[in-house]
């Protein structure tokens, strides 16, 4: 009962903020006035377009949001790819019915763009509030002590997987930890008590989301192919192309901000502005990489002297490759530092063709030792001005982690994840937690 509730609340709550989203549009294009003349410009004529609502509604229902649980970020992709396929498929049929001067392409064309960005932040807050009144709860129970779930799964509402003590509840979450034997006999209990079940593969370093499976059913087994993403030539290609396009678009925006923090360090501290550090980049070679400054002049000499009184910062700076209280910075310098403003000036590293706006850290040439056997893979792509290590806590993460979270960016790339770490990266900037 509760499944039926919840999905006619979700698609009911998805047909509001079409609607919504047709509101929008027709009220920017009677604001800008950048539309056909020989369209109609009649709000109701677009408000009872059924056959809007139904092609996004029917391709939402193919990708499985009103039947599987998803986390909030492959919601999301879905969605709009879900959207996406339905513009395409309303402007062909509209052009196919020879229809197209009935209704006005600006306003489906906004109408489809608003829907993409409206529905995945109101099943956001939705979720949420359907988990608070016990709807969207969904009874699970472990078998194993694999914290991962604990942790990742029980804490995130969006799932809204609950623990549960029923022996027989709807999902069996199910530890890797217990051996491949001992898996295969409680999925298979499992499945005849028509239980879900859960279990992460034993494989963690790679993202199977995208992968390609086959199944080869004389053999009953499957084939799960895995291609190694953003070392492919194509890839790169294509990565290489957003970076030029979104700084070329940003750049305007980015030059005044730099000039508004450039004066404001003048100013406030003196001094030169801007910070020069040599850092590896693709293929291991060396460029000049900008930062604004952040540290005062004689920086070398108050770090000796801190040292000598505070030893275990040396310790601290060889598992964090930083210091908990620098006395090096200046005010304005730890600001821009808790808002990675201190990087923008990397946008030029990205014109030059030197770095990528998202990608691995720019590391220091002494820091290629510590940076362990997988240095090949990290190196073999251009550095980012952002990346997995600045939205993923990265005053709490050591430098091991940073590695392994750079290099698990480069395996499992995709413009898609370029484009979540881009606005978490807006996030942290803005001060603010963000959606997990």
């Amino acid at each position: 009962m509760k499944n039926w509730i919840n999905r006619i609340t979700l698609i009911a709550s998805d047909l509001i903020s079409i609607f919504i989203a047709i509101v929008l549009a027709f009220v920017l294009r009677q604001w800008c006035d950048c539309f056909e003349r020989s369209a109609p410009n009649d709000l109701d004529h677009y408000l009872h377009f059924g056959l809007l609502y139904a092609v996004i509604i029917s391709l939402l229902l193919v990708e499985g949001i009103y039947s599987k649980r998803y986390d909030f970020w492959q919601e999301m992709q879905r969605i709009v790819k879900g959207v996406f396929l339905a513009s395409i498929i309303l402007l062909a049929f509209l052009a196919m019915t020879k229809q197209s001067e009935s209704y006005s392409r600006f306003i489906l064309i906004v109408t489809f763009a608003l829907t993409a960005v409206v529905l995945p932040l109101q099943k956001y807050y939705l979720k949420r509030l359907l988990f608070k009144i016990g709807t969207w709860k969904h009874e699970s129970t472990i078998i194993g002590g694999d914290t991962f779930f604990t942790k990742h799964v029980f804490k995130n509402p969006y799932l809204g997987y609950v623990l549960s003590d029923k022996y027989k509840a709807k999902t069996l979450f199910i530890s890797s930890s217990i051996g491949i034997e001992a898996l295969e006999t409680y999925l298979h209990e499992a499945i005849v008590r028509k239980q879900e079940v859960v279990f992460v593969p034993l494989v963690t370093n790679f993202d199977f989301s995208d992968a390609h499976i086959i199944h080869l059913f004389n053999a009953r087994s499957n084939l799960i192919i895995v291609e190694n993403n953003l070392l492919n030539r194509t890839n790169q290609w294509i990565k290489t192309a957003i970076d030029t396009l979104l700084s070329l678009l940003i750049f305007p925006l980015l030059l005044t901000l730099i000039g508004i923090i450039a004066i404001l360090i003048k100013r406030v501290d003196g001094g030169t502005v801007f910070f020069k550090q040599a850092r590896l980049g693709e293929d291991a070679k060396k460029f000049v990489c900008y930062k604004f400054r952040s540290m005062q002049e004689n920086s070398d000499e108050l770090l000796q002297d801190y040292l000598l009184e505070h030893p275990e910062e040396i310790k601290n700076y060889e598992i964090y490759h930083k210091y908990d209280n620098d006395p090096r910075i200046t005010a304005i310098g730890a600001f821009l530092r808790k808002t990675s403003l201190d990087e923008l000036p990397q946008i030029f590293n990205v014109l030059k063709g030197e770095m990528s706006l998202i990608g691995p850290r720019p590391y220091m040439p002494n820091e290629r030792t510590k940076m362990g056997d997988n240095i090949d893979i990290i190196l073999a792509v251009k550095p980012g001005i952002t990346g997995l290590w600045q939205v993923s806590g990265r005053n709490d993460v050591d430098f091991a982690s940073r590695v392994d979270l750079d290099i698990w960016y480069v395996r499992n790339w995709s413009v898609w994840k370029d484009f979540v770490i881009l606005i978490k990266t807006v996030q942290v900037v803005l001060g603010k937690k963000g959606v997990s």
